[in-house]
């Protein structure tokens, strides 16, 4: 008798269609990032299925899958709070005889995320692996960020399995449509009644019939109307004609039974229709076309829906890449002024996690806008002690836009970072001001935001300017088409940015 856990995780599986698929950027993105995180060579998407473990994504490890023998991450499905980790694979008794601990690669350490259904079926790991033991296990960061980045994992296999079902859909009804439009056809010939557009042809004269359709749903009088082709190839949008007329007379010219085509037929008040024209062919025994008997029927509404959702597909494309080069420009600025890579790691989790915190603010409202205020606070978060005056935040109610949003965040945590190691976030009294405000100029209105420390331990400028003053100086000045001016007074930093409340505002901008 089956297992009934093993086979809720196969119907899962088989629910994704995901086993054998080719790599995908979304999950190699999401396992270099673990391993970067985990500093670690080895990252694996491992979906356990009968008898294997598939890597629908993989970094520092050559197989696309191994024997359940050799799967360390079968062990991981079993763990309660959704995070297994062997410090060394060797001294384990569930894995000290795996062969893949005994012989090459000889691995050491393991770490998995486990990848998990929203009603709680777990299916495989986000796992990362390294050589050597790790006797402390992951950091406290490192195994938030896995357990986060698992959850992205299983929400790429849910917007996967999503977009395949609605296509899948979609072809469903295309076919139910085409069915129906045939049944429709050869009823309404017999009946004469009905609410599209019937017509005959004679393509030996050029004559067609238009039933009162053309009327009703197109808007045109009787009058207006002429029986032949050429009035019906006049009413075609230009840009739709020629394509249009070729494909009548190569079907007309083969030995088809039928003709389909979507184009755009202009309405009576000058607008267009998107409409889809289908017809069936009648021929005499010799092959040559007598008639075609046709319906036209209306698919604006659908076309419509189509270019909206290409539109969708385009914005969603175009926030992935943004996000992507965003993430990159930090990785590689923090790496390279990094002393060294504990260093570089730990600045880059923080900076990410700020980051992160913006997107969540920003998907917490509608993706177009983010209230100033939350994104500072939230960017704050990690150094309110609660003490009251530590940090005053100020300022009037104004939404930003994301690009802004992000990189306003990403600002106050290298202002806050700063401030807690040098400034007066470092000291008992230290306290930090941030307010912002909105004034009228000749050009336009302007936004003034203003970071002011007090009560910490004297400062002075930097001897040089790493990725952290950069970004705010030039980077987000970039973002907003603004100024920064950094002032190091005695009693603390003051930095100020003016810029356009368009250049908050906007959808738009540059992260350099």
């Amino acid at each position: 008798m089956s297992d009934p856990i093993e086979t809720a995780r196969l119907q899962v599986l088989h629910s994704y269609g995901i086993l054998d698929t080719p790599r995908e950027p979304a999950f190699d993105d999401i396992v270099t990032l673990a391993t970067q995180i985990c500093a670690v060579p080895v990252g694996l998407v491992s979906l356990v299925a009968a008898d294997r473990q598939w890597f629908k994504a993989r970094c520092g490890f050559p197989a696309c899958e191994t024997p359940l023998s050799q799967s360390v991450c079968v062990h991981a499905l079993e763990s309660e709070d959704g995070l297994m980790v062997i410090p060394d694979l060797s001294a384990d008794p569930r894995t000290r005889d795996n062969t893949l601990v005994t012989g090459s690669p000889f691995i050491r350490f393991y770490a998995g995320a486990v990848l998990r259904t929203e009603d709680g079926v777990p299916f495989g790991t986000l796992c990362v692996i390294d050589t050597e033991p790790r006797p402390d296990g992951l950091k406290a960061d490192q195994a938030f960020a896995l357990r986060a980045l698992a959850r992205q994992v299983t929400a790429q296999l849910d917007l996967r399995r999503a977009v395949r079902e609605r296509e899948a859909a979609l072809a469903a009804e295309r076919q139910t449509r085409d069915a129906l439009a045939v049944s429709e056809e050869r009823y309404r010939l017999s009946s004469r009644a009905t609410t599209d557009l019937i017509w005959d042809w004679n393509p030996q004269t050029g004559r067609i019939h238009w039933d009162e359709g053309l009327s009703a749903l197109y808007g045109y009088r009787p009058a207006e109307i002429e029986p032949s082709n050429a009035w019906w190839y006049a009413h075609i949008h230009p840009e739709d004609r020629d394509r249009v007329r070729r494909s009548v007379q190569a079907a007309l010219a083969g030995a088809r039974l039928r003709w389909s085509e979507e184009y755009r037929f202009r309405r009576a008040d000058g607008t267009y229709a998107t409409v889809l024209n289908r017809a069936i062919i009648v021929r005499t025994a010799e092959g040559t076309a007598t008639r075609m008997t046709g319906v036209m029927l209306d698919a604006t509404q659908q076309a419509e829906a189509d270019a909206h959702r290409e539109m969708l597909s385009q914005e969603l494309s175009h926030r992935l890449k943004n996000t992507l080069a965003m993430v990159q420009a930090i990785a590689s600025q923090t790496l390279r002024d990094a002393p060294d890579v504990t260093s570089a790691r730990d600045a880059l989790l923080q900076r990410l996690l700020a980051l992160g915190k913006a997107h969540d603010i920003l998907l917490a409202g509608n993706a177009e806008r983010a209230g100033m205020e939350a994104v500072i606070r939230g960017a704050l978060a990690l150094h309110d002690n609660a003490r009251p005056g530590r940090l005053r935040i100020e300022g009037p109610t104004l939404d930003i836009g994301p690009k802004a949003a992000l990189a306003l965040a990403l600002m106050i945590h290298e202002l806050a970072t700063n401030a807690a190691k040098f400034g007066a976030l470092s000291a008992e009294a230290g306290h930090v001001g941030v307010t912002w405000q909105i004034e009228t100029l000749a050009d336009g209105p302007q936004l003034r935001l203003s970071w002011m420390e007090s009560g910490g331990p004297p400062v002075a400028p930097p001897s040089r300017k790493g990725f952290g003053t950069r970004l705010i100086e030039r980077a987000f000045a970039g973002t907003v088409a603004g100024n920064v001016a950094l002032d190091y007074r005695p009693t603390g930093l003051h930095c100020v940015l003016t810029a356009p409340l368009a250049g908050f505002q906007g959808k738009d901008g540059i992260l350099t």
